[in-house]
């Protein structure tokens, strides 16, 4: 385990998250997760990992669009629940492997997300307006 003031690179938060460099930097700007510019370059906490860190929380709007999107489907397929976050479908599948997604593989290797998976503080600040 790495200490907590360890500060990763946008390519490496966005390697061990499963999102794009451009997104962690889109969401850095829009201050969805924190981090500092240190010689020109941003600098992630690592706890940033762990906690879905974010400067404040998410708007209402958001919070609200999720629970009511939950409610007309139990499920979402890889390519739907990815278009719906900053995730690619590379870090959907790794987020559901760790345990960080909830949803299960249909008989023919299919991922189907759990709309639960929505309420998850991680994914919360992921999810795209």
């Amino acid at each position: 385990m790495e200490p907590q003031d360890t500060l990763l690179t946008t390519k490496e938060f966005a390697s061990r998250s499963g999102m794009t460099v451009a997104q962690v930097t889109k969401l850095l700007r829009e201050n969805k997760i924190r981090g500092e510019k240190q010689s020109g370059r941003w600098m992630i906490p690592a706890s940033a990992l762990k906690t879905g860190d974010s400067p404040s929380p998410p708007a209402k709007t958001k919070a609200k669009q999720p629970a009511q999107t939950a409610r007309k489907s139990a499920t979402y397929s890889l390519s739907e629940f990815s278009a719906m976050t900053y995730l690619t479908e590379a870090g959907v599948v790794r987020w559901l492997k760790e345990g960080r997604l909830q949803g299960h593989q249909s008989p023919r290797g299919e991922w189907q997300i759990d709309a639960a998976s929505l309420e998850n503080p991680y994914v919360k600040n992921l999810l795209r307006p």
